[in-house]
């Protein structure tokens, strides 16, 4: 495949930051423990201004997430599909229902109802409710299948970096784990807002013993960590406590996020100091360059996801396992990849013209740009689909699939709800598995005999061909999202120099 590199994967989730002081922190009280807050977050990673955003809860499985949600909305249990490997994104609605969004469909379709056999899980599950909460933030449960390995943790970052921020919940039971302490490091830089959970502090009499020792695991990850908030709550149904006023900070949270911001005034005039046609060099080098590096990069990645795939068949469930396996991690890659392209642009749109303009462009040219790149590039398609999807098959190839809600139904949390930032010229690239993958790899009844198991080596050549595959139609959208930017911001600058200022 590709370049045939196998190497680590490209999030670091065991950086640490040198120089912090390892502390165990004042004493703890059952209220919220309040802490200060400082990090460096790109604009263009926050939620649109005006729209209903979402805060996620994570944390390590049978860590208490549900639980929480349903103690924050008031909601007593349902008789619902179990979420399994699907993200549930709890919305308001007057009247309670849930639909399930499925890779390889249109349209979202009733929770499926278990049943004997394989089912292609959804990807998320969203669940309508009538919580005075749910007006102001959305909820995101993050799935407890697989845990916080490195394909959930890139999923979750995402996720929560895109939305108001990261409700990670943590059992009073048992300290931070070497995966919480490594996600949350990441999570420093990236999410703009996180506060910590404590749970089930009614059932653990040493839980202040507990949160102290795990605020001094935080302070060996960074300052921001070590100020970061703390909420001891009970979720017994008799009596919780600490509910209340963890509701109270994801309102303070959506007040942070709606915070109206100064009305820009007349827009001043951006001139431009290069003439000639030397910026088109400029720009066919800076695109080509991050093409290449992201072809490179996803090689690499399918490297390694066929290495941990290998791995998952020889331990565990084996064979019928791998689908599950392999669907989490080709979402994984779909959102890195796509954080490349929109990382891709903003940086393109910098150099090119950081060259062409007087000044280098401030935070709302960029803007500007972005959203004049987009309107572009939306423009040159002539009513075709912009949005793709790729779902393999189970004769390991590879189907496209077309339009915003094909696209749409392999995300974690829905496109409504994403940043729609003008820096966001290119669609996003998503990869999934479609429904028959998941029955492919189950055993075999025969009638009088025991089940016949798949051969693991059947199952190596398919994962191998697949793979290979994706590369190659990963690589053609890839090759038409870096081309759609090139030829976008070729139309902004020749505008630009043609008169002297910027158009955009």
């Amino acid at each position: 495949m590709g370049s045939g590199l196998m190497q680590a994967p490209l999030i670091d989730l065991s950086v640490t930051t040198p120089g912090a002081e390892v502390t165990t922190g004042s004493p703890v009280s059952a209220m919220p423990i309040r802490g200060s807050r400082h990090r460096r977050v790109s604009p263009q990673a926050r939620p649109a201004p005006g729209a209903q955003s979402y805060a996620v809860v994570a944390g390590s499985p049978l860590s208490g997430k549900t639980a929480l949600v349903d103690a924050l909305i008031c909601r007593t249990a349902q008789d619902e599909a179990p979420a399994g490997d699907s993200w549930r994104v709890f919305r308001h609605g007057e009247e309670p229902g849930a639909q399930a969004f499925v890779p390889g469909h249109r349209d979202p379709r009733p929770p499926a109802a278990p049943k004997s056999g394989a089912q292609r899980p959804a990807r998320r599950i969203e669940i309508t409710h009538p919580a005075a909460l749910l007006k102001r933030v959305a909820l995101v449960d993050t799935p407890g299948s697989g845990g916080l390995d490195t394909a959930n943790a890139e999923i979750v970052l995402d996720a929560a970096e895109h939305g108001l921020g990261l409700l990670f919940v943590v059992d009073a039971g048992a300290p931070l784990s070497r995966a919480d302490l490594d996600l949350l490091a990441v999570a420093a830089e990236r999410v703009e807002r996180i506060a910590l959970v404590l749970t089930r502090i009614d059932q653990h009499d040493h839980w202040p013993e507990m949160l102290a020792a795990n605020r001094a695991l935080l302070a060996s990850r960074g300052p921001r960590l070590a100020t970061a908030l703390w909420f001891p709550v009970s979720l017994d149904p008799a009596g919780t406590f600490g509910v209340a006023e963890l509701r109270h900070q994801l309102e303070t949270w959506s007040d942070q996020h709606a915070a109206p911001t100064a009305r820009p005034g007349t827009v001043a005039a951006v001139t431009v100091s290069a003439t000639g046609d030397t910026w088109q060099e400029r720009l066919d080098q800076e695109v080509e360059a991050r093409r290449l590096a992201a072809l490179q990069q996803v090689s690499i990645n399918l490297a390694t996801i066929h290495v941990r795939c290998v791995q998952e068949l020889g331990s565990g469930r084996g064979c019928p396992e791998l689908p599950y396996v392999l669907d989490r991690e080709l979402h994984a890659l779909s959102v890195r990849t796509t954080r490349r392209l929109h990382a891709d642009t903003r940086e393109v749109i910098g150099a090119v013209f950081g060259e062409l303009l007087d000044e280098a462009p401030d935070e709302a040219i960029l803007r500007r740009i972005g959203a004049a790149a987009r309107r572009a590039a939306e423009s040159s398609h002539d009513g075709r689909e912009r949005d793709r999807a790729l779902l393999v098959t189970t004769t390991s190839a590879v189907a496209v699939l077309t339009g915003a809600a094909a696209v749409d139904n392999l995300s974690a949390v829905g496109g409504a709800d994403r940043s729609a930032g003008a820096a966001e010229v290119l669609p996003p690239l998503g990869v999934g598995l479609n429904a028959s993958c998941y029955a492919m790899w189950q055993p075999k009844t025969s009638p009088g005999g025991p089940p016949k198991l798949p051969d693991k080596k059947d199952c190596r050549r398919w994962l191998q061909h697949a793979l290979r595959e994706v590369e190659v139609e990963a690589g053609h959208e890839l090759g038409e999202r870096y081309a759609e930017l090139r030829q976008a911001l070729a139309v902004i600058a020749g505008d630009a120099v043609d008169h002297g200022v910027l158009l955009a």
